[in-house]
């Protein structure tokens, strides 16, 4: 029973790191301006609001954020996120050289702060956390222990995932000239702008 439980909670973590939501093109934002060290900070903070998500959703909180208005003010400080996390990349001058990574390292605190509630702020997230959350419990064949190595093993498949794709990101981009750099900025600068002008779109309309 309990392989079994892995095995579907494996199989969760790789489908939700596929998924091209807003927190993965700012992986890969953070990752090509910044480097490996504040990504995975921002990683870790994307895994923080992801255990924050599932402990509202197992305790019946979530409801609260579920509320319309709640999710109104939620969508709609998640879009302003989005946005400027777009035009900063958009915007972004130059790639960050090698030496000053110590400095942006020393952020990190902020990396993490930033993933958790760019993570938190998209109403899609809970919404999927609370389906997850929904469906296991109601499956009379877990106990308590199956459900938390469910979840555990889902979360640090995912961690994991985002892991490996800060570090690539990484690496890709150290071979990549200025000019490819700059366009691919600017690609996932407009991916990220778009998706926070469509957030607050729907708060509106």
């Amino acid at each position: 029973m309990v392989l079994q439980v892995v095995l579907r909670g494996l199989t969760l973590g790789i489908a939700l790191t596929l998924s091209l939501g807003p927190s993965f093109f700012a992986l890969l934002q953070t990752s090509t301006n910044r480097g490996f060290k504040p990504a995975l900070g921002l990683a870790f903070g994307i895994f923080l609001s992801d255990i924050f998500c599932i402990v509202l959703a197992y305790l019946g909180l979530a409801q609260f954020f579920d509320n319309p208005q709640h999710k109104t003010y939620i969508e709609f400080f998640g879009g302003l996120i989005l946005i400027l996390f777009g035009l900063l990349s958009i915007f972004q001058k130059k790639k960050v050289e090698q030496k000053d990574l110590a400095v942006k390292e020393a952020s990190i605190p902020l990396y993490i702060t930033k993933g958790f509630f760019l993570n938190l702020l998209n109403p899609v997230v809970l919404g999927i956390w609370m389906a997850c959350v929904v469906s296991v419990t109601a499956n009379k064949t877990y106990n308590q222990f199956h459900i938390f190595v469910f979840f555990a093993t889902t979360l640090l498949t995912v961690f994991s995932f985002d892991t490996l794709k800060a570090f690539y990101a990484n690496k890709i981009s150290q071979r990549l000239n200025e000019n490819i750099l700059k366009k691919l900025n600017v690609l996932l600068g407009l991916i990220l702008l778009i998706t926070g002008l469509v957030f607050i779109y729907n708060v509106f309309f």
